[in-house]
């Protein structure tokens, strides 16, 4: 990962020395000047009803580059005095957008060029590289004028691959490559594992088959019994895989020579109950050697693994939802976040939801926001809506969290349902 110092050898946010690179200060007037928008000019297309622009022009300024809130760094931009006379306004670095001067005098065209610096730049990106192929309508006339055309039967939906798309697949290059691996580890409650086996094997062999009756998980426990080498690492359950590998032939787990991974349990729904505690317990006990283990605190065995996480002191850690979210946030699409906050509203209701609401804001009205024709209070509005529609599904309402005030009303619903269309 570059440093801010060293975006600054990439990307630039000035106005060049028109002295010493007369032709890249000729090239920047011409292609990288946003606006003028603003005060300057309320009816450049880039402005939203709040009278400000979209893409937040004029920028601020800035004496070095540095990382901001949003994706993007804040690039260096200083007050130097230097601007340009651009429509009869007078333009200086706030206006500049980003470029690589190498590409710019190059290709003598607009190239906005941005430093890739964040999780949620590589989630925006992401959305653009794997939206599906290129796609073309085109119409086809007959020659005679008068004849009628069916436009139904006319139209034809095509695909079209360029070049470097095709050769990528010619070549079979990977389209995605995960690195480090991420390792699925079971997760059952005892003598619930599944037993996978062929239809016309006898249900008496399946059943006193030893080795099919092993997991990742019940492997895991007995490892902890009985290798020495696993009681020393003391690890909890996820951690297993970095030093161990699950042979799915054999069904054991052996050392690890080389490689890295990472190990995720697999999900369980609070709606689940002994199940969901269960990997509680896996997620914050180390080395335990049975589901019995599990259940035992200071020589005591508890009834269910709901008891034990109560004991423990599991259910005192308030911060579970926000950990959840935070994790969600960084490779979830703002519409699967807001069906993530409606659950958790339902299942694992917060200590205080308004400010769940408040932290997360952000990242749950991110597509919402981008709507130019929405107030900041309509785009609130709109979220609360669409989170309450996944309530309503439930069983509940967005009232019942204290967010009453914040129900859009029936004019607004139908500017949304208006715009919604628009936007398709």
């Amino acid at each position: 990962m570059y440093s801010p110092e060293e975006y600054d050898r990439i990307v630039s946010a000035e106005l060049p020395d028109k002295i010493k690179s007369p032709y890249l200060f000729s090239l920047v007037i011409k292609c990288m000047l946003h606006g003028p928008c603003g005060s300057l000019n309320l009816k450049s297309p880039c402005m939203r009803q709040n009278h400000k622009c979209k893409n937040n022009y004029p920028k601020d300024f800035s004496e070095f580059t540095k990382h901001g809130k949003n994706s993007y760094p804040l690039y260096r931009s200083r007050d130097d005095g230097n601007s340009v006379m651009i429509r009869d306004h007078k333009l200086d670095n706030r206006w500049v957008i980003p470029y690589n001067a190498y590409l710019l005098a190059k290709y003598d065209c607009h190239i906005n060029v941005e430093i890739c610096s964040a999780i949620e730049a590589v989630k925006y990106i992401y959305k653009y590289i794997y939206k599906g192929h290129d796609r073309v309508i085109y119409q086809l006339n007959a020659e005679e004028a008068e004849k009628i055309v069916d436009e139904l039967k006319n139209f034809q939906s095509g695909r079209w691959i360029c070049a470097p798309k095709a050769m990528w697949r010619i070549f079979a290059f990977d389209l995605s490559v995960i690195n480090p691996a991420v390792i699925v580890l079971h997760l059952h409650l005892q003598d619930y594992q599944s037993m996978p086996f062929h239809e016309d094997r006898p249900l008496q062999d399946i059943i006193q088959d030893e080795r099919l009756q092993r997991t990742m998980l019940t492997e895991f426990f007995v490892l902890n019994r009985t290798n020495k080498q696993t009681q020393d690492l003391n690890l909890l359950y996820k951690e297993f895989p970095q030093y161990f590998v699950w042979d799915e032939d054999d069904r054991i787990w052996y050392p690890r020579k080389r490689g890295q991974v990472i190990g995720r349990i697999t999900t369980a729904h609070p709606i689940e109950g002994e199940r969901y505690y269960l990997r509680m317990l896996l997620m914050h006990v180390r080395r335990p050697k049975s589901f019995t283990d599990l259940k035992t605190v200071n020589g005591f065995i508890a009834c269910s693994f709901k008891k034990v996480t109560e004991i423990r002191g599991l259910f005192q850690i308030d911060n579970g939802a926000e950990q959840c979210l935070s994790e969600a946030a960084l490779y979830k699409m703002p519409s699967s976040l807001r069906q993530l906050f409606a659950t958790i509203l339902i299942y694992s209701l917060p200590s205080s939801p308004k400010e769940l609401w408040d932290k997360f804001y952000h990242s749950l009205s991110e597509d919402i926001a981008n709507q130019s024709f929405l107030l900041e209070e309509q785009t609130r509005a709109k979220v609360l809506h669409l989170i309450d529609e996944h309530l309503q599904i439930m069983g509940k309402s967005i009232a019942d969290f204290g967010f009453s005030q914040s129900i859009p009303t029936m004019p607004f619903v139908a500017i949304t349902n208006k715009a919604v269309k628009l936007h398709e």
